[in-house]
């Protein structure tokens, strides 16, 4: 449903806009486009700098970008935040056509870096894949496959594919469970990604369950696959040792893999892995759930820490729980999740906040639509096609939706900035 159109007229004003700026406002420029996650934005971006510059020029404001700060999402109070370090990591992976390989050992600096003698970004991109594919290969072979996903990089072999597959089904059905009692040690699930994904999906936390909980485990496990775990009865379980672990190979997403076991919200948070979206959607659904049988102080505070880790994250997969939340009965957990949504800069945002603001009845809640919409019109071009299309549907508030496209259509998007 994109306008291209839309698109045009971004590419257009971001010509005009990256040429009146300056080094440092281009570094900020490309920093703020990668801590909202504006994929498409960036590759506008990079590659109206390489059309200028060469792209040996954007490859160094990409590298100065690293440590920079990015302007604060709708929700924070603080002007400007630390952009997240794999957030950096996965947004440099998708530009150069790497989705999926960060978990190589190889920090994102030097890789930046290896690429300066390569011409454009195409070429550079091409070199990285063949590079980064060979790195992954070894890692695989030694059995290390957490947080490896190709299901969206076409530029990854069919071979490698089928090899990381192979790999993970050969290694869950050689885990050994220990057994003590009711309780189950669940530490060896945590290194199989299919383990991974099951476990922080059902908001596991640790690494030893009651039967209950393995009993759920186990469900989710053999939906996806055939597995057949060894069960070993123990009198009591070994120390975990995590400060030991070797897998991930990589130590930062040894460090995430820690944070996903331990819930660590504040740390995930600093990360912001799209990674940690199965547990966050998982945790933001049992904190509303609490927080709708006994409201809190406390209650209201958790579900906040989630919707904040999913701000920080702000990968499109958030959507889904926060527009569930969005229509809260409460309107203090409705509006939070609003303004929340209002921080996503992309098709599906704007349909969702277009679709509330059409249906909605209160008040308040209008406001709080309106304020997230004019948000996200200033960043996102497709909102425009968004707004027009509801405009020829069945809308409940059209007059009113028609009265804010008048006023946010003759307003300057800041788009870039």
């Amino acid at each position: 449903m994109t306008d291209d159109n839309s698109r045009d007229r971004i590419f257009k004003a971001v010509k005009e806009r990256i040429k009146e700026a300056d080094e440092q406002e281009r570094v900020q420029i490309i920093t703020n486009a990668i801590g909202d996650r504006r994929y498409r934005d960036l590759v506008d971006i990079i590659a109206r700098i390489e059309g200028e510059s060469g792209w040996s020029t954007a490859l160094e404001y990409l590298i100065k970008a690293q440590h920079n700060k990015y302007t604060s999402p709708l929700t924070v109070g603080q002007h400007m935040t630390d952009l997240e370090e794999l957030k950096f990591r996965e947004m440099i992976f998708e530009l150069l056509s790497c989705r999926g390989l960060e978990p190589v050992p190889m920090n994102t600096t030097d890789i930046l870096r290896s690429l300066d003698s390569e011409p454009s970004l195409v070429s550079a991109s091409r070199v990285l894949v063949t590079r980064l594919e060979q790195m992954t290969r070894e890692q695989i072979l030694q059995n290390d496959t957490l947080f490896f996903d190709f299901s969206e990089n076409i530029s990854v072999s069919q071979e490698t594919v089928d090899l990381l597959n192979q790999t993970r089904s050969k290694s869950i059905n050689e885990i050994s469970i220990e057994q003590n009692n009711n309780l189950f040690d669940i530490s060896s699930l945590w290194f199989n990604e299919l383990g991974r994904l099951a476990l922080s999906s059902l908001g596991v936390k640790g690494n030893t369950v009651n039967s209950d909980t393995f009993d759920s485990v186990l469900s989710v496990l053999q939906s996806s696959t055939d597995i057949k775990a060894k069960m070993v009865e123990v009198d009591s379980f070994k120390d975990s040792k995590e400060s030991t672990w070797t897998h991930p190979k990589n130590p930062t997403y040894n460090i995430l893999l820690k944070n996903l076991i331990h819930h660590k919200m504040d740390d995930l948070r600093q990360l912001a892995s799209r990674h940690s979206i199965p547990l966050l959607n998982t945790l933001l659904d049992e904190a509303l759930s609490t927080y709708d049988e006994a409201s809190s102080t406390s209650g209201y505070k958790k579900v906040l820490d989630c919707i904040n880790a999913h701000i920080s994250v702000r990968d499109v997969e958030s959507l889904l729980v926060l527009e569930k939340s969005s229509r809260n009965r409460n309107t203090r957990i409705a509006t939070t999740a609003i303004l929340a949504i209002g921080n996503f800069y992309n098709e599906s945002s704007s349909k969702t906040l277009v679709d509330l603001f059409c249906q909605t009845k209160d008040d308040v809640v209008m406001k709080t639509i309106t304020k997230a919409l004019e948000n996200v019109y200033k960043k996102t071009p497709e909102a425009d096609y968004v707004i027009l299309k509801s405009l020829d549907s069945e809308c409940r508030n059209r007059s009113r939706l028609k009265k804010l496209y008048r006023r946010l259509s003759k307003e300057k998007p800041m788009y870039y900035n």
